[in-house]
């Protein structure tokens, strides 16, 4: 039998966290455009850029954590029941 994967965390927090981390991604994004195209200043793009490639690592790093706690309580729910 199939079962859907289990959904992810739910957590007021940790949807913050994530919130967080796209709005940083997002604001690394324009710093590095705005920093190359309309200031040509070559170190305002670096630190955007850098601050983009950060904030998706972590990103990353947490939907990891948030899939694998997830199904830590899902088994958890599952031997509970039983």
């Amino acid at each position: 039998m199939r079962r859907d994967p289990p959904a992810p965390l739910h957590d007021g927090i940790y949807r913050t966290i994530l919130w967080a981390l796209v709005a940083t991604v997002v604001a690394g994004v324009l710093t590095a455009v705005v920093g190359d195209t309309l200031y040509r200043n070559p170190a305002i793009g670096r630190l955007g850029s850098i601050t983009a490639l950060i904030g998706g690592a972590l990103y990353a790093f947490f939907r990891y954590f948030g899939a694998r706690e997830s199904q830590r309580r899902s088994k958890d729910d599952e031997a509970s029941e039983d």
